[in-house]
C-alpha cells in the first residue's frame, strides 16, 4: 500500500506549509504567520473535508506540480492557476478526488497571487509551538522551517470520515480595504496606492501620493497583522501574516480582519484604496 503522502516535483517561486497560525504567543515575541489569505485557506480545508486547523500548501504565483502517492480528496482555492490534473482541466473552489500517481500542475495565475492546495488529512509536519505553519524568519515550523523544494515528500494525516463541502463560490476582490482610523488616518483617504516590489509576508509596502513626515522619539508598541504603519517616507506599510510583534512607526489605522485577504492576493503593482470603517 502506498504511503499517504504527496511529492513536490516543482516548488515554484515560494511554496509553504501553512495553517491558521501560531496564536497566543505574541507577548513572547512569536509571530502568528499562517496563511496570508485566511479566507481561501479555510475554504480549501472545508472542500477537502478537513478540520479548520489542518495544514495545507500555500503557493505564490503558481508554477508548481505535485504528485499523489495515495488516493485522496483535495481542493484548490485562491488564485486561478489554470490548473490541470493528469493533463485535464481542474476546477478550483470545488471538492476533487485524485488517484495514487495523479499529478496536479499549477501554472502562472491569471490574477491574484496565492493558491491554496488542501489535501484530505492535512499536511502532517511536526507541531512547533502549537502550529504546523512555516515561520521563514525564525526558520521553524512547516517542513524544516523553510520553503518547499523540488523533490520534497510531504506526509498526510489519516483519511477523513467527515463529508466535504462540494463547492464554494469564490469571493470578489475589490482591493478596497475597510480601515479603522488611527492617528495619521487622514494620509490614507481619497488616495490610490500601489503595491510596491518590497512587499512580502511580513508587510506590504505601498507607493503613492505620500507626505513625508518627521517625528521625535517614539516608543515601540505592540503591533498586529492589519496595522498600517507610516515610516518617515510617508508611504504606508500594512503588516501581514509574518508581522513582527512590536514596532515604533506611527499608526495610520488598522485594516479590518475580513479584508486582509484581499491585500494578500493583490499582485505587485496592483492599485488599492483604504475606505473608512465605522
Amino acid at each position: 500500500m502506498s504511503a499517504r503522502s504527496v511529492r513536490v516535483e516543482r516548488a515554484g517561486l515560494q511554496s509553504l506549509v501553512v495553517d491558521r497560525g501560531r496564536f497566543g504567543l505574541r507577548d513572547q515575541g512569536v509571530g502568528w504567520c499562517g496563511a496570508m489569505d485566511a479566507r481561501s485557506f479555510a475554504a480549501a480545508n472545508a472542500l477537502a473535508g478537513n478540520d479548520a486547523t489542518a495544514a495545507a500548501i500555500e503557493v505564490v504565483l503558481g508554477d508548481v506540480s505535485v504528485t499523489f502517492d495515495c488516493d485522496a480528496r483535495f481542493a484548490l482555492t485562491g488564485a486561478d492557476c489554470d490548473a490541470q490534473l493528469d493533463d485535464a482541466p481542474l476546477a478550483a473552489w470545488r471538492s476533487q478526488s485524485a488517484r495514487a500517481g495523479s499529478r496536479i500542475v499549477l501554472r502562472r495565475p491569471r490574477a491574484w497571487m496565492r493558491t491554496y492546495l488542501a489535501i484530505e488529512g492535512g499536511i502532517d509536519v511536526p507541531v512547533v509551538l502549537g502550529s504546523r505553519t512555516t515561520d521563514l524568519l525564525a526558520a521553524m515550523g512547516g517542513l524544516d522551517g523553510r520553503a518547499l523544494r523540488n523533490g520534497d515528500c510531504l506526509l498526510l494525516g489519516g483519511p477523513v470520515a467527515a463529508p466535504a463541502i462540494a463547492e464554494i463560490s469564490p469571493p470578489r476582490a475589490t482591493f478596497e480595504l475597510r480601515t479603522i482610523a488611527g492617528e495619521l488616518a487622514a494620509r490614507l483617504w481619497q488616495r490610490t496606492w500601489t503595491v510596491g516590489h518590497q512587499s512580502n509576508r511580513m508587510g506590504y509596502r505601498l507607493q503613492g501620493p505620500a507626505q513625508p513626515h518627521e517625528f521625535g522619539a517614539l516608543r515601540s508598541h505592540a503591533v498586529f497583522p492589519g496595522f498600517i504603519q507610516v515610516p518617515p517616507s510617508g508611504e504606508p506599510i500594512v503588516l501581514m501574516a509574518d508581522a513582527q510583534t512590536t514596532g515604533g512607526y506611527p499608526l495610520a489605522g488598522v485594516v479590518v480582519d475580513e479584508d486582509i485577504w484581499m491585500l494578500a492576493q493583490a499582485p505587485l503593482g496592483a492599485s488599492v484604496r483604504f475606505v473608512e470603517a465605522t
